[in-house]
């Protein structure tokens, strides 16, 4: 593997697959949460949904994304990967002007499989296993880079798709934002991609070469360990978490009596922090390591979450995001980290996109079980605090999964 010393030095040298990662972390963003529920009131309300009807096809759509990805994962280790980028590319493009059309709960919930599976699952899937399988020693910090691509997108497609259903309706939107992925993310992945070594699933072995002495697990192997089903919960429980709140996003600021369009504003504040707390713990990785880090990480989004449901002045907005957004910026390289630590990198597309599986799960999970939440007349602080208790039993789980007495 690329062992370069010094962040300078690795900037200069890879800066061209390091943005190649955060372009396809921006543009898994139409398949996110924080875009598809910016416009959920406008669906419910055109196609006369409740909050539950909404989150159970938002979730049983999920979950068929989670299946496909089981599939589809293992794909990255075996094909070239811009070739295989740029057929996802043309999918995404597709998926989106196809979002556009949806005339009812049949079509939106094969929509939502589309920009799901595509977005959220295959783009995120490949920026992270392509950094990881690239980087050791620096592999905490190139994670950390690409994933500054969530951030952007987390900052730039909420507050400006708020803006342009002043003008347009909600499925116009959708067809412009395939136009910019197809005149930014085709060409922009094409080039970037270019003149590098080492990035594709065929070049695993070579990189493999120089690490003989490593173990690397098969992805049946890594099913038989224990320590993977102990770790479960903490790569499920921000998804599950982050994604109910988001998707209930509208409702919840309805309920505290917030101006939903400053909230919106907010995003910018989540996407500095994420920023902030991606940079900081990608470093912490490569000081520390991942598996001496992945007991605390849901720590600032438990904080976020329990300001925001008992802190009833929307001066608190901003200091929600921080927390909510250092938070998310922590998870990805601490976790994308993890799985190789622990099961190396031969097989780390199937590895990973079980990994992934299980956090799209823990996604299609919350929006549901909040849902019916709130329709059967929950509190807001009553879903907290049973969010609270499940990251307190995650870290503890996590802790235990990597004590040196688990097998």
């Amino acid at each position: 593997m690329l062992r370069l010393q010094g962040t300078l030095p690795f900037l200069r040298l890879e800066w061209r697959f390091l943005l190649f990662g955060l372009l396809l972390a921006f543009w898994s963003g139409p398949g996110q949460t924080y875009v598809i529920s910016v416009i959920g009131g406008h669906i419910r309300n055109d196609f006369g949904l409740s909050n539950g009807e909404f989150g159970g096809i938002y979730t049983v759509a999920t979950l068929c994304c989670a299946a496909l990805l089981w599939k589809a994962g293992p794909l990255v280790d075996r094909l070239p990967l811009k070739s295989f980028v740029l057929k996802i590319g043309l999918l995404m493009v597709a998926a989106m002007v196809a979002f556009g059309f949806v005339q009812g709960p049949i079509s939106l919930f094969f929509g939502i499989i589309g920009i799901r599976f595509l977005g959220q699952g295959m783009m995120t899937h490949v920026a992270l296993t392509a950094m990881a399988r690239r980087y050791e020693v620096e592999r905490g910090r190139a994670i950390a880079i690409a994933a500054l691509g969530f951030p952007l997108g987390e900052a730039l497609f909420p507050p400006l798709i708020v803006l342009a259903l002043g003008f347009v309706d909600w499925r116009m939107i959708w067809p412009g934002m395939a136009i910019l992925a197809a005149i930014t993310l085709l060409p922009g992945a094409s080039f970037l991609i270019r003149h590098t070594s080492h990035q594709d699933g065929s070049g695993a072995a070579e990189l493999q070469a120089a690490d003989d002495d490593a173990k690397h697990w098969t992805r049946a192997e890594m099913l038989s360990d224990s320590k993977f089903y102990l770790l479960l919960p903490t790569a499920m429980a921000q998804a599950a978490i982050i994604t109910g709140l988001f998707f209930h996003q509208v409702y919840f600021i309805s309920l505290k009596g917030w101006d939903f369009e400053t909230w919106s504003l907010s995003f910018v504040i989540f996407a500095i922090a994420s920023l902030v707390g991606g940079m900081m713990s990608g470093f912490l990785v490569d000081m520390f390591r991942a598996r001496r880090l992945v007991s605390f990480v849901l720590i600032p989004m438990s904080l976020g979450i329990l300001i925001f449901a008992f802190l009833e002045a929307q001066i608190f907005a901003g200091v929600v995001m921080f927390f909510l957004g250092v938070g998310a910026g922590s998870t990805n390289p601490v976790l994308s980290s993890l799985w190789p630590e622990l099961y190396g990198t031969r097989h780390l597309g199937a590895i990973r996109s079980v990994a992934t599986v299980v956090m799209v799960f823990g996604s299609a999970l919350g929006p549901v079980f909040m849902g019916f939440a709130l329709d059967a007349g929950a509190s807001l602080e009553s879903i907290v605090l049973v969010s609270v208790l499940i990251t307190l039993l995650a870290a503890i789980m996590a802790k235990i999964a990597l004590s040196s007495r688990v097998r």
